[in-house]
């Protein structure tokens, strides 16, 4: 008797804590379908879904009977291409919103328009195949396929862009002649932090530049929230006239843009002497920090030739 006591006892302790998990296990469920980020996507409790323009840009196409053989077919697969973006949208919908659904968190008319749309997809989706098949027999089962190819190669090209946009940097250097006239120089590099080469655009590669100026430097890097901006200004660069190649320094401010531009002298005929802008290099602060740094050109016995790095050369436009 007293076993079978402390036997019941402890059955309804294990059960009771059973309970208790469940509860937990389930509130903290609950929650986690409040946080879901397609609670909160739903505009006033609608499921908004639409199908892609592509399926109009084909049907126009088809009504007119192009003569070549390719219009169609290409148009086509922009067509299944668009599609698979909505195909995948409902693949992640319907299991977070069946949830929310069965949680009593989801209105029946929003359920509805998400089982709604699955149909008009599954119709987009046939549709799709039997003209695929219409146009070339034996396409209609792999047209999504080599659709997705295309835009799984398409997604690939956007995330290298992206990638080559967070590293990239672009310096615009304006120097202002003291008498008057502005010439701008702008180039192009990547992932720029310590003795960076830049690469000078085409086009700027002939720009004459007075021995003494006024120098104006902002250089900005990478993109979107990532993007930062640093300058610096020397109020007057004077070049010496003697030398036919020279490096200076432009900026000092170990916090702000730091520049070692090499400059040319330029063949003239008349008494004025031009320098052109033949490398420059770039350093910014390890820590971007976003503010604007001001510096003062070093002094030619200041000014240190930077070493190593072969010269790039880059056919670029203006942005």
């Amino acid at each position: 008797m007293w076993f079978l006591s402390v036997t019941l006892l402890l059955t309804t302790l294990l059960l009771c804590y059973a309970g208790y998990i469940f509860l937990i296990v389930d509130r903290r469920q609950e929650a986690a379908v409040l946080e879901d980020d397609l609670y909160g996507e739903l505009d006033e409790k609608n499921y908004n879904f639409d199908l892609p323009e592509q399926i109009d840009i084909y049907e126009d196409l088809r009504v007119t009977e192009p003569t070549d053989k390719r219009t169609l077919p290409l148009a086509l697969l922009e067509r299944a291409k668009g599609d698979i973006p909505r195909i995948e949208q409902l693949e992640r919908d319907h299991p977070r919103m069946a949830r929310l659904f069965q949680k009593g968190l989801l209105p029946f008319c929003v359920w509805e328009q998400l089982l709604e749309a699955e149909t008009l997809m599954d119709q987009e989706v046939n549709s799709v195949q039997a003209e695929a098949e219409r146009l070339q027999k034996g396409w209609g089962a792999g047209v999504f396929s080599q659709a997705y190819q295309m835009l799984r190669k398409d997604r690939e090209d956007e995330l290298r862009a992206e990638a080559a946009a967070r590293d990239a940097a672009v310096l615009s250097l304006s120097f202002t002649k003291l008498s008057g006239g502005v010439v701008s120089v702008t180039a192009d590099g990547r992932k720029v932090t310590q003795q960076t080469q830049l690469v000078l655009r085409k086009e700027c590669a002939q720009e004459e530049i007075a021995f003494k100026t006024e120098v104006n430097a902002e250089l900005t890097t990478g993109c979107g929230e990532g993007e930062r901006k640093y300058s610096c200004v020397v109020p007057e660069l004077t070049l010496d006239a003697s030398q036919d190649k020279q490096w200076k320094q432009i900026g000092s401010d170990p916090t702000g843009l730091r520049l070692q531009v090499r400059f040319v002298k330029k063949a003239t005929t008349g008494p004025k002497v031009g320098f052109a802008v033949a490398d420059i290099r770039a350093t910014i602060p390890d820590s971007p920090s976003g503010s604007l740094a001001i510096g003062a050109a070093a002094s030619p016995a200041e000014a240190a030739q930077p070493t190593g790095g072969a010269q790039c050369a880059h056919d670029h436009s203006h942005s």
